[in-house]
């Protein structure tokens, strides 16, 4: 029913334009309808309102819809901003670590995966980032660690299998 969601979003901003969370959820569902480019705007638009309680989604939130579309350079400044209001901010720290990683930025890349894995209960892809991290490092033993948790908790998953096959950079 994307064409009555769309229409119902519309509808909405039409009447509170200003609303964050109508702004958000409409740049989400825009994002995830394809129109990735399209969907930043409303997460600016969410931030801009001092009322807003939780602009580092509406970041964190632009940051994924700027990978999707390509745009590295907005993506990492999105996360960095998310990071910014909210330090602890799941999905920032996850990704801005993958940049990271992409970079050859190790020494943050760990440290940010480090602290995702702290934060939360890890999951494939963490763990599938931290041993990428690790082995480059040289830390063969804290890779070694990663990869025995991915194997026991999540032998059937993507990263598993690439760890498996030794491919740790595709």
């Amino acid at each position: 029913e994307n064409q009555l969601a769309n229409s119902s979003f519309e509808r909405a901003l039409g009447l509170a334009p200003t609303d964050p969370d109508i702004n958000h959820n409409y740049g989400w569902f825009l994002c995830q309808t394809g129109r990735e480019r399209d969907s930043v705007q409303y997460f600016i638009q969410a931030v801009k309102n001092p009322l807003y309680p939780t602009p580092w989604r509406s970041w964190s939130a632009a940051g994924v819809c700027a990978l999707k579309a390509n745009n590295m350079k907005d993506a990492e400044d999105y996360f960095q901003r998310a990071l910014k209001l909210e330090p602890d901010e799941p999905t920032a720290l996850l990704q801005l670590g993958h940049i990271r990683y992409r970079q050859a930025s190790l020494d943050e890349a760990r440290r940010l995966v480090s602290r995702y894995n702290r934060l939360l209960t890890a999951t494939a892809e963490s763990l599938w980032l931290a041993i990428r991290v690790e082995r480059k490092l040289g830390d063969r033993s804290a890779e070694q660690s990663h990869a025995i948790q991915l194997r026991r908790r999540f032998p059937s998953s993507a990263e598993f299998q690439a760890l498996q096959r030794g491919e740790y950079d595709k």
